[in-house]
């Protein structure tokens, strides 16, 4: 295919990404704002993860990540895409900030392992995705210690350990989700 067929065809694909990228980006937005508040820390359960393994998942790791990122913009210029229908730097900046940077990780990780196009490998997957979960722990661990002084084992038994139960019915229900929405997807 030349010309003008061609381009054509690249159009609707960029289209398609871009159409696909808004979707996601506004289940992402939904998905943290079902929320539910942990006592004693101010890291709430909510459902974002799974929105961003699906997104890594199903964009890919470029692509993911690219949305992920124009989610936490989103966020950042004040539009209530977070969790408790907040939004603006000050939550970037505050005690969650370092997971929700971490998402883009998350995104690009889970996207390494896309069932769009490629065969899919539930070991490549498992990989991937906890090493996503392991940099957004890292990264929201630290900023959450550096915020708060907290130390490090009191910062993993309020931020970390609370949520790995959740995050790994998170990680299988966004896998078996994408899996089923690969054969209608092609980025």
């Amino acid at each position: 295919m030349t010309g003008p067929a061609r381009n054509k065809t690249r159009d609707i694909s960029k289209t398609a990404v871009l159409t696909q990228s808004g979707l996601l980006i506004a289940i992402m937005a939904v998905c943290s704002w079902i929320s539910i508040p942990l006592p004693g820390t101010g890291v709430p359960i909510n459902l974002a993860t799974f929105a961003v393994i699906l997104t890594g998942l199903l964009l890919g790791s470029r692509k993911g990540a690219s949305a992920t990122a124009v989610f936490l913009l989103l966020g950042a210029v004040g539009i209530p895409v977070f969790a408790g229908f907040t939004g603006g730097l000050g939550i970037l900046a505050g005690p969650t900030g370092g997971y929700l940077i971490g998402y883009v990780f998350l995104a690009a990780f889970a996207g390494l392992a896309s069932p769009i196009g490629h065969v899919r490998s539930t070991k490549r997957y498992i990989f991937a995705v906890i090493a996503g979960e392991a940099v957004l722990y890292l990264l929201g661990t630290l900023w959450f210690i550096h915020l708060t002084g907290t130390g490090f084992t009191a910062a993993m038994a309020a931020c970390v350990i609370p949520f790995i139960p959740g995050d790994v019915a998170k990680m299988i229900l966004a896998w078996i989700l994408a899996c089923r929405l690969a054969k209608f997807l092609r980025t």
